[in-house]
């Protein structure tokens, strides 16, 4: 016979509150990264209150509806390091994003509690009576540095992961799209090359590159858009040619020395072009587009 199943006392899961826990006690990075994850998903974060225990913070965000969710405790303050560091990372992220911030003082206890994720129904409903601090001192945690990134634009550049948009990928890329980070070069070039190839087999147009996409998107040529004048088909048509010329033929000649960013945003690029050959249709008022049918 096996061993019997030791019984839990009920009540102590009508004690602990039923909230999602994120993060990683004592880790800056996967604390940071849980906050960043909500955001590049989209969830609508409405407020942040911070939990600190003299120099040591955790965070407790209401998202959506309502529900909270608490980042465990990965933030610091008071002194030189990653914790603060990230701590004013994230919290400059969440004031660019128009979350409203207060802090609250907590025991040590309350932190350790939220870091094996067990706060109770009461930590909460203390909580939610709780005054905030004043005078607000949040702001102070916040680097001089991170400040002005958000007032150029820049605070999402250097630390805020570059993320495949999925649901914009065209199907017919979405196998490059999975494994574009393993080896973005080989993923743009293969997609590059079944782009041509779609064209080729549509057309019947034998080129290649610049030259196959200027005769086949060009406003006579075998390939339109019903819904383009002749200015914006001669647009579109450059959107290929330029694509080709400023990033394929380079890509194909020499070792790219691109960033992550740089990397996704071709990819991107590329993922346009595919949707707009999705949208075009045989001009029927052009010679080549009447031999190809």
């Amino acid at each position: 016979m096996g061993k019997e199943r030791p019984q839990l006392d009920a009540n102590c899961y009508k004690e602990l509150a039923g909230i999602e826990y994120a993060g990683i006690g004592g880790s800056t990075k996967d604390c940071q990264e849980a906050v960043l994850r909500l955001i590049q998903f989209g969830t609508c974060i409405q407020r942040v209150a911070i939990l600190s225990a003299s120099n040591d913070h955790c965070l407790l965000l209401t998202i959506n509806e309502g529900d909270p969710v608490a980042i465990k405790s990965g933030f610091a303050s008071g002194y030189g390091g990653g914790g603060p560091h990230g701590f004013s990372y994230v919290l400059q992220i969440l004031e660019s994003h128009g979350v409203e911030i207060e802090e609250y003082e907590v025991d040590a206890e309350f932190l350790d509690r939220l870091d094996r994720s067990a706060l109770s129904n009461h930590d909460l409903e203390l909580l939610e009576g709780a005054k905030p601090r004043r005078p607000s001192r949040w702001h102070d945690y916040i680097d001089e540095k991170h400040f002005e990134q958000s007032r150029s634009g820049t605070l999402w550049r250097d630390e805020f992961p570059p993320v495949m948009p999925f649901a914009a990928i065209d199907p017919r890329i979405m196998d490059l799209a999975l494994v574009f980070w393993k080896n973005p070069d080989n993923s743009l070039l293969a997609g590059y090359r079944r782009l041509e190839d779609t064209v080729r087999e549509r057309t019947g147009i034998a080129h290649h590159g610049t030259k196959l996409f200027s005769q086949a998107f060009n406003p006579d040529g075998a390939l339109t858009w019903t819904d383009a004048d002749s200015g914006e088909r001669t647009g579109r048509m450059q959107l290929f040619t330029g694509t080709y010329a400023a990033h394929r033929n380079p890509r194909a000649h020499r070792e790219p020395k691109d960033r992550s960013a740089a990397l996704l945003n071709e990819f991107l690029l590329l993922n346009h072009l595919y949707v707009l050959e999705r949208d075009s249709v045989p001009n029927l008022e052009s010679k080549k587009s009447n031999e190809a049918l």
